[in-house]
């Protein structure tokens, strides 16, 4: 969270939420004023590259019956409205974590809810499941890509990783920021049992594909490059690969960010048969509204953003 704040330029602000002694929420929210417009976010957009965090409820919290579990959030919402009160952003927003989808508090607050999805594979099942539920034309690129023999490598070295996505993002079209390479090495080296690169490369040490993962309670696919030029579907083998070895390592499930980015669907789907959720819980007012206005179809626009804001160092 303090690496987060530091590179995204926001102020973080660490709450927690207690009833009486006992402390049943943590709830890390960033703070920023640009321009005079003030925002409140958890996590922060775009640039910080989290998909999403939110307030986190105690480790019981999934264990209580219901009643209590909505009165624990009635705590949580009052107690969080009171605080963006005080603070009195022009643009407010909560991204909360897959699961925790009871948003009525907020809801009868005047808070307005946004969907939001993620692809999932159930690791518990079979690995012969897993495999079937793959698009027919997706095993076969698989089945060559074996044939031909590939090398798969964990390494905390991000630098050809971090290379070809910056390319990506560098592109006019692109309309996501890029943050600094400093960001991803700084939490590489907080979390180094955590976090990964996996790089794969053919016979002939070419590198075939490569991606960055979260590894912690789930397997997640958090950042991959482009289709790089090869002989071989580099992409599809190394997360075919990917989901072999979360399972084998005892994860209950494999996410694959991207459900809510049209240019990605095509590709991820392949691998998934289902979809997970998260919620998100915003409030902007007409200056919010404004702000957000001017950013995507002004400040955003890709020979603009070109000219004025550099997002690759």
């Amino acid at each position: 969270m303090t690496i987060t704040g530091e590179h995204a330029g926001y102020q973080l602000l660490p709450y927690g939420v207690y009833k009486g002694e006992e402390l049943v929420c943590l709830a890390p929210l960033y703070f920023k004023n640009a321009h005079g417009v003030k925002m409140l976010f958890s996590p922060p957009p775009m640039q910080a590259v989290i998909p999403y965090q939110g307030f986190v409820p105690g480790k019981e919290f999934d264990g209580l019956k219901l009643g209590k579990k909505e009165a624990i959030m009635d705590l949580i919402a009052n107690d969080l409205s009171a605080e963006v009160d005080a603070i009195s952003p022009h643009y407010f927003s909560l991204t909360l974590v897959p699961g925790l989808t009871d948003i009525r508090q907020f809801l009868w607050r005047g808070y307005a809810p946004k969907v939001h999805y993620t692809y999932v594979i159930d690791l518990t099942r079979p690995v012969e499941a897993i495999w079937g539920d793959f698009h027919y034309k997706l095993r076969s690129k698989i089945r060559k890509a074996e044939k031909a023999g590939m090398d798969l490598v964990r390494s905390a070295d991000i630098s050809t990783l971090y290379a070809s996505i910056a390319e990506r993002f560098s592109q006019p079209e692109m309309n996501i920021p890029m943050v600094s390479r400093r960001y991803f090495e700084d939490l590489f080296r907080a979390y180094p049992d955590h976090l990964a690169a996996y790089y794969l490369y053919d016979r002939e040490g070419a590198l075939t594909g490569a991606v960055a993962t979260q590894e912690y309670k789930r397997f997640l696919l958090w950042m991959g490059t482009p289709r790089i030029e090869s002989a071989h579907a580099g992409n599809e083998y190394l997360q075919w690969l990917l989901v072999q070895r979360a399972r084998a390592e005892g994860y209950s499930y494999l996410e694959n960010i991207g459900a809510n980015t049209p240019d990605l669907n095509f590709f991820k789907s392949k691998f998934c048969s289902s979809l997970g959720m998260y919620m998100e819980v915003f409030r902007k007012d007409m200056v919010g509204t404004l702000a957000e206005w001017a950013y995507s179809t002004i400040v955003n626009k890709p020979w603009l953003k070109r000219r004025v804001v550099s997002h690759i160092e």
